[in-house]
């Protein structure tokens, strides 16, 4: 089912990184309100479900970051003949950091807040058999002591309906 995988990520990559996504969001909001600006330079999209810590450069970055990973797989069998119909949980790991601890808050909220009003915005089929049905969850993590300065995680947890009857 490694395919699945591969295929939900790339489906909510395309989201967050096409057009409408987080960074025309961002600036969207920077045009708006000015102290956003931060947030709306150089935010990293990284496509793949690995643990924080496993790629040396992961733990070192300096550049806010979204994470996309695949948290688990329900194979439902709601279609009879289909290898793969069921739900797809992921998570999107949001990261900032920076020098100072207001910085680190406006960036982290904005680049949520963009996240959350692209997921809004694209309620429907994502491609060709995986479809978000809206709703999210939200966490964050208080400001801490990390790196070179300060860092602040939060989290976005959503589920994709996926029917996949086979690869093509």
């Amino acid at each position: 089912m490694g395919y699945v995988v591969q295929a939900a990520i790339e489906a909510i990559r395309a989201l967050l990184d096409g057009a409408g996504g987080v960074r025309s969001q961002l600036e969207q909001f920077a045009a708006e309100e000015p102290e956003r600006a931060l947030a709306a330079a150089g935010v990293a999209i990284r496509p793949y479900g690995l643990k924080r810590g496993l790629i040396p450069d992961e733990e070192f970055c300096t550049e806010p970051r979204i994470r996309i990973q695949v948290e688990k797989l329900v194979n439902k069998r709601a279609l009879k003949f289909a290898p793969f119909s069921g739900i797809s949980a992921m998570l999107l790991a949001i990261d900032a950091n920076g020098d100072r601890q207001d910085q680190v808050a406006m960036q982290l909220n904005s680049i949520a807040d963009a996240v959350l009003l692209v997921l809004d915005n694209n309620v429907g089929e994502l491609s060709k058999g995986i479809y978000y049905g809206g709703g999210y969850e939200l966490q964050m993590t208080p400001i801490d002591r990390g790196g070179r300065g300060f860092q602040q995680m939060a989290q976005v947890r959503f589920e994709l309906a996926i029917d996949d009857e086979g690869e093509d």
